[in-house]
């Protein structure tokens, strides 16, 4: 949208289009008529009201989960709040692993997959399960939560990159290597490459660095990974 040097008495009204895909940089040098100002908070406020409505039909969508991890003894408000916990939720994992596998939005999915990306046994276990529902998941826009009417980003394909790197082993680094080479899997695969440093030692992780900094996707990352850490003391460049 082109609103630079158009001044507000001469310029034709925005309409609530225009003004609901204003930029940050837009809104900060265009001066907008009292009416565009009152349809701008109207606009933030409809907004609001349907995040909030979102949050909610995705709060009761998980109450099955939530209603589990209860009985297991884990009182949490929201699925999400257990990424990041400081003390494991072992007794979580199983109920998380079943849940994963069932027709949650896709919100949902990618919440139980990111509580998910710890090294427990059981999720370890599992690891070809996961495996197998990342290769299914779509990428790309779509529906992301319960209700939706506009379609956004879709994130459970990234989110079981991350389940799969926290849990990759001796067992599953080939695995992981076959998931890292395919194309077809996208930017999630940058997620999975820290593990490589985890599984693979000496010339073999030399080696597969190396052939995945061919891959245009993964370079930049791969390069970071390359990198020896400064030593303490040491100034980086």
């Amino acid at each position: 949208m082109n609103t630079s040097k158009v001044r507000v008495d001469t310029r034709p009204p925005l309409t609530n289009d225009e003004i609901e895909s204003l930029t940050v940089q837009e809104f900060l040098r265009i001066k907008l008529t009292d009416d565009e100002k009152r349809r701008y908070r109207e606009i933030n406020l409809a907004r609001e009201e349907d995040r909030q409505q979102s949050i909610e039909r995705t709060r009761i969508e998980a109450l099955p989960i939530l209603n589990e991890l209860r009985d297991a003894g884990i009182e949490v408000e929201s699925v999400g709040e257990l990424i990041g916990r400081s003390t494991p939720y072992p007794t979580a994992i199983p109920i998380l692993l079943r849940h994963l596998q069932l027709p949650y939005s896709d919100v949902v999915r990618s919440t139980i997959a990111r509580c998910l990306a710890v090294p427990e046994p059981e999720v370890i276990a599992a690891w070809k399960m996961i495996e197998t529902i990342y290769l299914e998941a779509k990428t790309g826009k779509g529906f992301v939560a319960p209700g939706d009417t506009g379609v956004y980003e879709l994130g459970l394909k990234d989110a079981l990159a991350c389940t799969l790197a926290a849990s990759t082993t001796n067992e599953t680094k080939e695995a992981l290597l076959q998931l890292l080479r395919n194309k077809h899997n996208g930017p999630s695969r940058i997620l999975m490459l820290r593990a490589l440093k985890r599984v693979l030692t000496g010339q073999q992780l030399i080696d597969t660095f190396d052939e995945l900094s061919n891959d245009s996707e993964l370079s930049i990352e791969v390069k970071l990974l390359q990198k020896p850490r400064p030593k303490k003391g040491q100034a980086t460049k």
